[in-house]
């Protein structure tokens, strides 16, 4: 059974799209540079994206994985587990000054961060609220 179709999501383009797609493949190489763009460049998140392709962050980041290479969370839970990467204590959100103080750094693998990271933006948005 085939998939039910739609038309793409760019504004005028009646090309029809699998209803799981959002872009035909004309637009959607438009969309990703317009969300890189977004990403990059906004008020709220640019400030942030370049902090981390700057070259202090990755010398920094990198000299900090190769002195500590175990994820703290997994150490803490009896498992030796190899960090991925370098996390912020206090996220460069909430304390700014802090990004590049290596007392606020901890060795983490993915899975860890990414679940640090959620709560941490959920937190931050309960608060907003």
């Amino acid at each position: 059974m085939a998939k039910p179709m739609k038309q793409c999501n760019h504004a005028g383009c009646r090309q029809l799209v699998p209803y799981d797609v959002r872009y035909c493949d004309k637009h959607q190489h438009k969309a990703n540079a317009e969300t890189y763009h977004k990403r990059m460049y906004s008020e709220r998140e640019g400030r942030y994206q370049q902090f981390y392709k700057s070259s202090a962050w990755r010398k920094l980041s990198r000299r900090f994985l190769e002195s500590n290479p175990v994820c703290v969370q997994c150490y803490q839970d009896g498992v030796i587990c190899k960090a991925d990467v370098v996390d912020h204590v206090i996220e460069i959100k909430d304390d700014w000054s802090r990004r590049l103080d290596e007392s606020n750094l901890q060795p983490l693998c993915y899975r860890h961060h990414n679940r640090k990271t959620r709560l941490a933006r959920e937190q931050r948005e309960q608060q907003t609220k």
